[in-house]
């Protein structure tokens, strides 16, 4: 039977409407699945909606890469979240905030513009990268499998928009084996829709949305998919704009909704399979964001408010190319991944609270003709990396991967401190109170391996390991001294082991050991080594599919965390990281999908995390830190449940209703000081009505408009000196949003 056009976009939206759902109902099923670089471009799969017809009640499978080859979720000893870009964009997620509420176990520590902070497990020890100078973050973060983390020097954390991405992927547990550092707790990883060398498409999704007692936002996002040859050539081009309203308002200054974020992005995908065996992935991504204000509030948590004389700014931006070439051939596939990246960060702030009015608490001289002290931080790095890996390339009772790894990333941190108006030239020339300027080079080198044998069809075995070397050298000058150097380097290996047995076509059981590691480095103030901390994770697991539309995963873990590198102050404010203490993260995770008809499905998970330090230490603060003391940042109880409902809607549309509860219990705030973020539950709805190729979409976040906070802290420099202002910054949740989308899709 011959179908018109306009019949074969109907049928072609409404499949992929089924797809999407059908993809979110998996979730729960595969966020117990591990993960790998995604094969290259040309061997993308045809849209969703072409690849199922009708509505299923049965959860689809997931095949991820985190273990640097494709495998089905089922199939991995090991823990990962895989929340597909198609779920990401029917639950209306349009930041990094949005994100990781999907992902429970995941802390994200809110900050301002590319600065937030990420821990899983509860392994961190900070929850704001203002108190982080030095070190490397415990989380990798990595966007096309090219390590996006900054080894020493801390320079942004990036917020990817969420619009046509192919998945996201966290992998809880240290990942040091294939990953290299900064993955102590696990790891983030971002993928991309790559190019369809065979079919046209085009994509827009627009919307506006307002905050309560805030601003209205907006954001605009296009995709084009063009073949350049058929099965052979494609490019992907993908546009985002987006301005996250503002809620904060400075009432010293007199401006309001002064967090207003301007976000915008665009990158370009080049896929390329000159021959059946041979594919070529070649990206560019370009984003910026600009703020002119700050996301922190003081000094009432509760409030919405700052009182500083001179608004924040940042702005920043990064910039990523990579060429990824996959060739099969003798039974082996072999991978070759390049990439360069930049970054820049470069932040204003009021720093008043600790210098005005009285300066004498520094030993300094007052100057009453002063009325604001204005702190600029230029940040910027860049980055080269390359790996390659060999692996086997044919089914078999043994899989085995081996490679390695060179990265090298060069760094700039300054700070200048001004008094406008103080006109003492002989102590103060130019009104420069303080300033300070780091720059150099952190390395790392490694080599690692990975196999994984079926002893049986029900048993497999698989162990790994990663062999490395990191070093950093850098200069200081403070107040343009001449320049002094200083150099670390260290070594080490993390080895990791698993197991798995399918007892039956239900029920399987899998257990694993995995150590991971992070850079260590020298302070620049005494001069004072620290090495790298290495942690252990021991974790079991149990995936139960009674049927197909329902499954269950359980695992529980320990991670054991020695030499923990803590950064605190000084008693003149700088930051000094030292190795002391160790502590524990013990915990449950459980996630369920369900889908017990063709027109609901529910998804459900939940991460119970009892993170704490294990023996007292005293920090650079002075502070003495007990055993028992819990890790910043982490809830003990996290859970998320959403459900979807699928109808008939009106004027023959295909309707959906989507509910999205999250939980987060209360949490310490930071290691050192007394601060407490209180529990809270946010619920979030969207109705949304679909056509042949439109859909329009209505939304409510945090419907009762609740007053958490994702992260707070004490700044160091006020914290040290009483006489100065107790300074706290509280970054709080967003407040209730009302919004529309519309979207287009050909």
């Amino acid at each position: 039977m011959a179908i018109s056009k306009s019949q074969s976009h109907r049928h072609r939206r409404t499949a992929r409407n089924w797809s999407m759902w059908a993809a979110g109902a998996a979730v729960g099923f595969s966020a117990n699945a591990q993960t790998a670089p995604a094969p290259a471009a040309a061997a993308s799969a045809p849209p969703a909606a072409a690849t199922k017809a009708a509505p299923s009640t049965e959860l689809e499978r997931v095949v991820v890469t985190a273990g640097k080859r494709k495998q089905l979720q089922g199939d991995v000893a090991g823990t990962v979240t895989a929340l597909t870009g198609d779920r990401l964009e029917q639950l209306g997620a349009e930041t990094a905030e949005d994100v990781f509420k999907l992902s429970p176990g995941v802390q994200f520590n809110k900050g301002n513009a590319d600065g937030a902070l990420y821990s899983i497990r509860g392994i961190g020890t900070n929850t704001s990268s203002d108190n982080v100078i030095f070190g490397q973050a415990p989380t990798g973060i990595y966007i096309e499998d090219i390590p996006f983390t900054d080894p020493y020097v801390f320079i942004s954390s990036p917020d990817v928009s969420p619009f046509d991405l192919e998945r996201i992927e966290v992998l809880r547990g240290p990942q040091g084996a294939l990953y290299g550092s900064s993955s102590l707790g696990g790891a983030v990883r971002y993928l991309f829709a790559k190019p369809d060398l065979r079919q046209t498409h085009f994509s827009v999704l627009s919307g506006v949305s307002s905050v309560s007692g805030g601003g209205t936002g907006y954001t605009v996002n296009a995709m084009a998919n063009i073949p350049l040859s058929p099965d052979v050539a494609a490019l992907r081009f993908v546009l985002t704009k987006r301005e996250d309203a503002g809620y904060v308002d400075n009432l010293q200054s007199g401006r309001n909704d002064i967090n207003a974020n301007n976000a915008e992005s665009a990158r370009i995908i080049l896929g390329l399979k000159p021959l059946p065996n041979l594919d070529i992935t070649a990206t560019y991504l370009d984003q910026k964001s600009t703020q002119d204000g700050t996301s922190a509030v003081s000094p009432d948590p509760k409030q919405l408010t700052v009182r500083t004389p001179t608004d924040a700014h940042v702005d920043s931006r990064f910039s990523l190319g990579s060429l990824q070439v996959n060739w099969e051939v003798a039974g082996m596939r072999v991978t070759t991944l390049t990439g360069y990246q930049t970054k820049r960060r470069n932040q204003t702030n009021d720093v008043s609270y600790l210098l005005v009015p009285d300066f004498t608490i520094y030993g300094g001289t007052p100057y009453p003709n002063v009325d604001r002290a204005i702190n600029v931080e230029p940040r910027h790095s860049n980055s080269f990396t390359q790996e390659i890996r060999l692996a086997s390339a044919t089914p078999g009772p043994l899989s085995w991967l081996v490679g390695a790894f060179h990265q090298k990333a060069n760094f700039f941190r300054g700070q200048v401190i001004t008094l406008p108006g103080a006109n003492d030239p002989e102590n103060l020339p130019d009104d420069v109170y303080f300033e300070t300027v780091r720059h150099g080079t952190a390395t790392e080198n490694s080599v690692f391996a990975d196999l994984d044998w079926k002893i049986t069809p029900n048993w497999s075995v698989g162990a790994g390991a990663r062999y490395f070397k990191t070093h950093v050298e850098f200069e200081r000058s403070n107040y343009g001294a001449p320049f002094t150097r200083f150099t670390d380097s260290d070594k080490g290996v993390t080895p990791k082991i698993d197991t798995r047995y399918q007892f039956t076509p239900e029920i399987a059981a899998y257990a694993t050991a995995s150590r991971g590691y992070r850079f260590g480095g020298i302070n620049t103030v005494g001069s004072l080594p620290y090495k790298s901390d290495s942690l252990w994770n021991y974790e079991a697991g149990l995936r139960l599919e009674p049927s197909r539309s329902l499954s269950v995963g359980l695992s529980v873990f320990t991670l054991d965390w020695k030499d923990i590198q803590v950064s605190s102050a000084d008693a003149d404010g700088f930051i000094i990281i030292s190795n002391v203490a160790k502590a524990k993260s013990n915990g449950v995770e459980a996630t369920v999908g369900w889908r017990p008809d063709s027109s609901f499905a529910l998804n459900g998970s939940l991460a119970y995390t009892d993170a704490t330090i294990k023996a007292p230490f005293v920090s650079a603060s002075g502070i003495t830190v007990g055993s028992g003391t819990r890790l910043p940042g982490v809830a003990k109880l996290q859970t998320t449940v959403d459900g979807t409902y699928r109808f008939g809607g009106p004027f023959e549309s295909s309707g959906s209703f989507t509910t999205v509860v999250q939980y987060v219990a209360a949490r310490k705030a930071q290691l050192d000081a007394e601060l407490r973020l209180p529990s809270y539950t946010t619920v979030d709805m969207r109705l949304a009505f679909a056509w042949s190729n439109w859909e329009v979409t209505g939304y409510v976040q945090n419907i009762a408009n609740s007053r958490g906070q994702s992260s707070a802290a004490v700044n160091y420099s006020t914290y040290q000196n009483p006489g100065a202002v107790n300074y706290t910054e509280w970054y709080p949740i967003r407040p209730r949003t009302v919004g529309v989308n519309l979207r287009y899709d050909y």
